[in-house]
């Protein structure tokens, strides 16, 4: 059984500051607001990166429910275009989870490095050290064939 996180967002966050609360989100989470602003961002966000399954809610005193929102995709009857739609979703739990992945690192002290034709996570005092990403010290992402430098794009 999943356990359901909720968040609540402070009046006086910023909008970066709501977005990095956001994207420790997974589908089934909810968002708590005791401000329309911050309501009204929250849901911007939603919309934008078109995260489903996530529950914002407009609390008012005594925690009693003023508003809420779950984002819902558009329906279309096209099997090309759920297709395409199916594309998108995984598109967007992917950037989801990589930035999660991220924030973490950030919260730990890591960075992930893009070495030679890949990825290395180290700490941060020696992201800057170039020597260091070969060191023991510098771990391989195994990206799957994944993942793929520009350059290697334009090569082929």
């Amino acid at each position: 059984m999943a356990l359901i996180m909720y968040i609540q967002l402070a009046a006086d966050l910023s909008q970066v500051q709501v977005a990095d609360q956001l994207r420790q989100l997974s589908a089934g989470d909810r968002v708590h607001c005791f401000d329309v602003t911050q309501f009204q961002v929250t849901i911007g966000f939603m919309k934008q990166w078109r995260w489903s399954n996530i529950l914002v809610l407009l609390l008012g005193q005594d925690n009693q429910v003023i508003e809420q929102y779950k984002y819902q995709a558009s329906s279309s009857s096209s099997d090309q275009a759920d297709s395409r739609n199916r594309h998108q979703q995984d598109q967007e739990q992917v950037v989801q989870a990589l930035e999660k992945v991220f924030a973490h690192c950030k919260q730990v002290g890591l960075k992930v490095v893009s070495f030679s034709d890949g990825l290395v996570v180290v700490p941060n005092a020696l992201a800057a050290d170039p020597m260091a990403l070969s060191s023991p010290e510098a771990l391989g992402v195994n990206d799957c064939e994944a993942y793929t430098t520009i350059t290697e794009q334009l090569e082929t």
